[in-house]
């Protein structure tokens, strides 16, 4: 039998997303650049044996993923990591992954790669520039998650004293997220495929 393999996208809301950008997107432009790379995570991770899940309780990015055949999970708890971690125990998977929607370089070559990684890691997670937590993931379940301030370190912390194998990657595709003003000014210097249909 085929083991499953669960990829979790966390999405707050398509009503004012990436506002560290507002300065130079118009929310407008923002939602469709939100739009377009959930879109690209989701064809990049997309498999026979992935189930691939948007975790949101927006009415609006619930729309989208109707629109778009992408599954939805909506929890009835609050808080990104009550809705991730509710996610994570109704699920059935053998092998696991939280992937933020932001992740500019994701494709299908390191979607693969990183799925092969997971399968042979207890733990294999990655640091963003601020100390958060882009990719997560492993073949050990998880029950509790500590997304937000520090989440990189605190993750860290919970599975050393659950004594797991921890594999930290340092690969750009993994780390690279489009957060602030500085992230898409780096990104319009190299700019993926994906990118070339959106209007921005």
């Amino acid at each position: 039998m085929t083991k499953k393999f669960l990829i979790a996208i966390p999405v707050r809301d398509f009503v004012n997303p990436m506002s560290r950008l507002d300065k130079i997107l118009s929310t407008s432009k923002r939602i469709e650049l939100s739009k377009a790379m959930l879109l690209n995570i989701v064809e990049s991770f997309k498999d026979d044996h992935v189930e691939i899940v948007c975790v949101s309780s927006d009415s609006l990015v619930k729309e989208f993923c109707n629109q778009n055949n992408i599954k939805i999970f909506s929890s009835t708890k609050t808080g990104i990591n009550e809705e991730l971690e509710d996610a994570l125990n109704s699920i059935d998977y053998d092998f696991w992954t939280i992937c933020h929607a932001d992740l500019p370089y994701i494709n299908k070559f390191f979607a693969n790669e990183w799925i092969n990684q997971c399968k042979q890691s207890d733990i294999i997670i990655c640091s963003s520039k601020d100390n958060g937590t882009p990719l997560l993931g492993g073949n050990k379940k998880v029950h509790h998650l500590y997304y937000g301030k520090n989440s990189f370190e605190k993750h860290i912390k919970m599975f050393q004293e659950k004594n797991l194998d921890i594999k930290k990657s340092f690969n750009k595709e993994f780390c690279f997220e489009i957060d602030d003003e500085d992230d898409f000014l780096e990104f319009q210097k190299n700019t993926p495929r994906w990118f070339k249909g959106v209007s921005i």
